[in-house]
């Protein structure tokens, strides 16, 4: 039985820059237990791979949710990273920090120190702002220089209706449209895995479990004591002298800790598990963005004509062997942003897509993406900014290996609807503009021009999707009764025992996650650091 003063749990966003940073501000020796493998893989490494990761069971626990009973009591599909980097060595990679609205509103629930002022400044931080050297930054690539010219249609149509042209998608004001950067470096996918983790191991600093699956937690007097894990099928022990830090994300963190015997006592009791710390809360609060891409045929270039083709994609695949540029090293996420649409409060409402890329529906609300059409199109999407709808993570069984029961509740809060409709709105309006309506062949997925209000709705019901953004289910504040991590990060009622993951998000951000989870991590490390420096 090894032990370790410090036991991180999830190798992900998070946990590469909690256990990073803290082995460096402590001096402690930390072990990360990750469930997956390495991310040393084309298919990850290569900023387009992504679409081979959306299914592969080797690097994603592709999760389902239970039937959701406003959405046609459909499930929906649920990926997250189970590989070192966690869901950001899948994920398309858009960076964006969000708007100020969002820390606003954390701030009213916790303190100044999440208000906007403070997260820029860990912002500034994460990304490098005024650093003279690489070390211990995510790496934020403008790659609008290898976009597709359709994408210029786009702006125009937008600017048409009113929307703005933005340079930057992460300052004080970005609302507007322009294009998504994404975290990569010199052609590859770059995760905080690359950026803090792996120096961290090599440096003897951290030592790393991979392709270990945390099974439950061993609590005594308010301390945890020992991770029990499976590897190779074999269970294993690991004493921690100092505590554990869990990282494993918005729907594994919950599900450990109620495993161990931490969360709702009912629950715990109806699965046969002991309560040992009732918090009513573990699991609750989450939250989710739910959006849509309407596809269509267009007489303008688009990167069809290179993956919908043999040649293309061999053609693109030696540009990228020889150069580290070109469609390969991209996302399809190229352009898009944030805008007010209707919206019932000062802040933009809705994020919006503009794909250069469309591909054939095999099988309703999954996405193929090495699989699209011959003919040139796009695909333009939305999604509202901050769902008010909250669902809950529940245990299906005392299995460690059963995947949770994930209840998102789309739309079960009918305050909701409004911008969804905001949304569709949106999207006729903008397809029907000069630009866009001029190269527009047909429309592959709804026709707006013939379909009525009740009918665009109907569709969205039958094939709207999670953008994949869980978070919130261990949510951190203010209120003692409601929060079940204080602002230190600490789990209530726990001692040596904290939260730093997506899971403790007061409420979803506006945007894409990836930024604001790697954003809080900083934070947490520093106060788990200060924290452990005192004992």
């Amino acid at each position: 039985m090894k032990e370790y003063d410090l036991v991180l749990i999830g190798a992900g966003s998070s946990g590469s820059i909690v256990a990073s940073k803290v082995a460096d501000k402590t001096g402690l020796n930390v072990l990360v237990i990750e469930a997956g493998g390495s991310d040393f893989r084309p298919d990850i490494k290569t900023p387009i791979g992504y679409g081979l990761t959306f299914y592969n069971k080797k690097v994603n626990w592709c999760y389902e949710t239970i039937q959701q009973e406003k959405l046609a009591n459909r499930s929906v599909y649920c990926p997250r990273g189970k590989v070192v980097g966690g869901s950001g060595s899948i994920n398309a990679m858009v960076y964006v920090r969000g708007q100020p609205g969002d820390y606003d509103h954390w701030q009213t629930r916790s303190s100044s120190d999440f208000g906007w002022d403070s997260v820029q400044s860990y912002f500034d931080i994460l990304e490098g702002v005024g650093a003279n050297d690489d070390v211990d930054r995510i790496s934020v690539a403008n790659v609008e220089a290898e976009h597709e010219n359709v994408l210029q249609n786009f702006f125009s149509a937008a600017k048409s209706i009113g929307i703005p042209y933005t340079e930057d998608m992460n300052g004080d004001n970005c609302e507007g449209v322009g294009h998504y950067p994404i975290t990569t470096r010199n052609g590859f996918r770059w995760t905080a895995a690359d950026a803090f983790l792996k120096p961290a191991i090599k440096s003897k600093k951290v030592q790393i479990l991979k392709h270990s699956l945390v099974t439950k937690l061993t609590v005594k007097d308010q301390h945890v004591t020992e991770v029990e894990l499976l590897k190779n099928n074999t269970v294993q022990i690991v004493k921690t002298k100092l505590g554990v830090i869990m990282a494993a994300g918005a729907i594994n963190t919950p599900q450990l800790l109620m495993l161990s015997g931490i969360g709702p006592v009912n629950h715990l009791k109806s699965k046969g598990i002991t309560p040992i710390v009732n918090i009513k809360n573990i699991g609750k609060n989450m939250q989710d963005h739910l959006g849509i891409d309407y596809l269509f045929e267009a007489e303008e270039k688009s990167l069809n004509r290179v993956f919908g083709s043999w040649s293309g994609r061999m053609l693109s695949l030696f540009r990228y062997a020889s150069f580290r540029d070109g469609p390969f090293s991209l996302s399809v996420n190229q352009g898009g942003g944030f805008i007010k649409w209707k919206s019932r409060n000062q802040f933009p409402n809705l994020q919006i897509y503009f794909n250069p890329l469309t591909y054939s529906l095999k099988t309703p609300g999954r996405r193929k993406l090495l699989q699209p059409d011959k003919k040139d199109g796009f695909a333009i999407g939305f999604q509202p900014c901050r769902p008010a709808s909250r669902g809950e993570i529940l245990m299906n069984s005392s299995d460690p290996r059963d995947p949770p029961l994930i209840n998102p509740n789309f739309l079960g809060d009918e305050r909701d609807l409004h911008d969804v409709e905001a949304g569709l709105d949106f999207i006729e309006t903008i397809t029907a503009s000069g630009s866009l309506r001029s190269i527009i062949r047909q429309a592959k997925s709804l026709d707006f021009s013939k379909s009525s209000k009740e009918e665009k709705k109907t569709d969205f019901i039958n094939r709207a999707v999670s953008v994949y953004h869980p978070c919130g289910t261990c949510s951190l504040g203010s209120d003692t009764s409601e929060d079940p991590v204080s602002l230190d990060f600490k789990l209530r009622g726990f001692r040596n025992l904290w939260v730093v993951d997506a899971s403790t998000f007061p409420s979803i951000p506006s945007g894409n996650i990836n930024s604001v989870v790697m954003m809080m991590a900083l934070k947490a490390a520093s106060s788990i650091s200060e924290q452990l420096n005192e004992i």
